[in-house]
């Protein structure tokens, strides 16, 4: 585990080459993952708003905190943002939004990532919107390397369930980076046979998978509880309340570099339960 948070910070570390022609880029990021990307690429200067993060490391909140922060179209484009990044769940969540910035004339970045292989293009198709290459193909080739360096366990896949919220619960399907961790890490996402990324199942259909350990994801939105309150409801299930859980925060989970803390953190709790 001290390896990979050393690793992130060389990261997050890493001073970008001049931005050259970057130089007027004006970015606009709704979603935590392109937030700290954007930080690690050195390029904070270019960032003229902000979605409010949800999971966000104390030194990304730091190196944010003067950013303006934006949500619908009208600050959004208060801000004149020549590059508007996010994930593929902002057009998901809002697909008018997209359509409006894109009539507007903005360049909109919006990539599903699904694996944690996806991280490093991803890394490099951002750093190169916004003049940063020398700096996106150095984190991405660490980045890269660190995953390498963590091969799946040959041990047996033990069945894991994840727990982001709600009741019915909302999960982890075969489209989450999430799902990809887990495998990598030695496990089996019991959901992992549903064609989306996240998406409700019920506390029947968790119990009927046998899972034989929980993920909860830590963080809080909009009420939905802090990671106690989430162990609480699960072991509110008679089934499910003596499974051991692990708790990994939301920002490990979705496709950032944070995916390797993620990472080393499933291997720890599945090699446990194995």
């Amino acid at each position: 585990m001290r390896r990979v948070v050393v690793l992130f910070a060389a990261l997050a570390a890493c001073a970008p080459a001049p931005l050259g022609s970057g130089a007027a880029v004006r970015v606009v990021s709704l979603h935590d993952v392109t937030t700290e990307l954007v930080v690690a690429l050195g390029a904070v200067d270019r960032l003229v708003g902000v979605a409010e993060p949800v999971d966000a490391l104390p030194g990304v909140a730091a190196a944010i905190a003067r950013a303006p922060r934006v949500g619908d179209l009208e600050s959004i484009l208060a801000v004149r943002p020549t590059l508007v990044v996010g994930l593929a769940v902002v057009a998901a969540q809002d697909p008018e939004l997209v359509a409006r910035l894109r009539a507007a004339g903005v360049a909109v970045y919006l990539p599903e990532p699904t694996t944690l292989d996806d991280t490093a293009a991803i890394t490099r198709e951002l750093a190169a919107r916004i003049g940063a290459r020398a700096a996106g193909e150095r984190i991405a080739s660490r980045f890269a390397a660190g995953a390498a360096a963590m091969p799946a366990p040959a041990n047996r896949r033990l069945r894991v369930f994840v727990y982001d919220c709600c009741d019915p619960p909302f999960t982890a399907g075969g489209k989450a980076v999430l799902n990809d961790l887990i495998a990598r890490a030695g496990g089996r996402n019991v959901f992992a046979d549903l064609t989306a990324a996240w998406t409700h199942v019920t506390w029947e259909d968790v119990v009927a998978r046998r899972p034989e350990l929980i993920v909860i994801d830590a963080y809080q939105l909009s009420g939905e509880g802090e990671a106690v309150d989430k162990q609480r409801a699960v072991r509110a299930i008679s089934a499910l309340a003596g499974l051991p859980t692990v708790i990994v925060p939301l920002g490990c989970a979705l496709g950032g570099l944070r995916g390797l803390d993620g990472l080393a953190r499933l291997r720890a709790a599945i090699g446990a339960g194995a």
